[in-house]
C-alpha cells in the first residue's frame, strides 16, 4: 500500500513539473525575475524565456547574445543624461526572446477566437508593455515565436521603431526566413539578433544597408504577412507555411 501511495505522489509531482503546452501571454514567466522557470540554468536576470525547452541547451548562447546587446553590443539610445550619468550598466537596446510550444487563442471583441496572427501580436504586445517592460526609454524589443502555430512576432517601443524602419524590418526577416521555415530555430534567432544589432548601431546615412546587402526578393520561400501598429510601437508579424 505504501508503494502505491509513493508512486501516486511521484506521478503527481511529475505531472506538475511538466511545463504548460499552451500559453496565454499573462502566464508566461519574466526572465528578469524568474529565469529558471524560463529554462535558464542560473538564478540571475536573463533575456530569454523558453519554458517548453524549444532551444534546449542553446538557450544559454541566445541569452548571452541578448545580454551582450544590452550591456555592450548596442549603443545607448536614451537621453544624454541617462546614457552618461545613470549607474545602471545595461544601457543598450533591450531585446527579449520568448518561445512557447503553442498559444491559447483568446476571444476578441466580437466573441470569436483571435486569429493566430492577432494572438501573436497580442502576446508580444503584452510582454513588451506589461509583463517584461525591460526598457527605460522605449528601447526594448520583443521577439516572440510559437512553435506549433508557426508564427513569429516582433514588438518594440518608440525608440526602437526609430531605428528599425520598414525597409530594415523586411531585410532582417528575409535573411532568416528560410531558417525558420526549415525548423532551424536556434540558427535563425542568432542570425536575427546579430543583424538586428547591426541595424540598431548603424547610421544609414553613412553606411550602405547597415552591412546587410543580400535583400531577398518578394518571391521568398515563405509567405510574409507584415503588420504595422499605429502609434509609438512597432509590430512585425510573420507566419510560415
Amino acid at each position: 500500500m505504501l508503494r502505491i501511495v509513493l508512486f501516486a505522489l511521484w506521478a503527481l509531482n511529475v505531472v506538475h513539473a511538466q511545463p504548460k503546452l499552451e500559453w496565454l501571454p499573462e502566464e508566461l514567466y519574466n526572465p528578469q525575475v524568474e529565469p529558471q522557470k524560463c529554462g535558464l540554468k542560473y538564478n540571475e536576470p536573463g533575456f530569454v524565456c523558453d519554458p517548453n525547452r524549444i532551444l534546449g541547451e542553446d538557450i544559454h548562447s541566445i541569452n548571452w547574445h541578448l545580454k551582450d546587446a544590452a550591456y555592450n553590443g548596442t549603443k545607448c539610445p536614451c537621453s544624454n543624461f541617462y546614457c552618461e550619468r545613470d549607474p545602471y550598466p545595461a544601457k543598450g537596446y533591450h531585446i527579449g526572446v520568448a518561445l512557447v510550444k503553442k498559444m491559447v487563442l483568446q476571444k476578441n471583441g466580437d466573441g470569436s477566437n483571435n486569429s493566430v496572427k492577432d494572438q501573436a501580436q497580442l502576446f508580444a504586445y503584452i510582454l513588451e508593455n506589461e509583463k517584461w517592460k525591460m526598457g527605460r526609454c522605449e528601447e526594448d524589443i520583443i521577439i516572440f515565436y510559437s512553435l506549433d502555430d508557426n508564427v513569429l512576432s516582433l514588438y518594440g517601443g518608440s525608440t526602437a521603431i526609430a531605428k528599425l524602419s520598414p525597409y530594415y524590418r523586411n531585410l532582417l526577416i528575409h535573411k532568416v526566413a528560410s531558417r525558420f521555415n526549415e525548423g532551424r530555430i536556434v540558427e535563425a534567432l542568432h542570425n536575427l539578433i546579430y543583424n538586428m544589432k547591426k541595424v540598431l548601431n548603424c547610421d544609414p546615412s553613412f553606411e550602405n544597408n547597415c552591412e546587410l546587402h543580400d535583400l531577398v526578393s518578394a518571391s521568398s520561400i515563405m509567405t510574409l504577412n507584415l503588420m504595422i501598429a499605429v502609434g509609438s510601437v512597432l509590430t512585425m508579424l510573420f507566419m510560415f507555411f
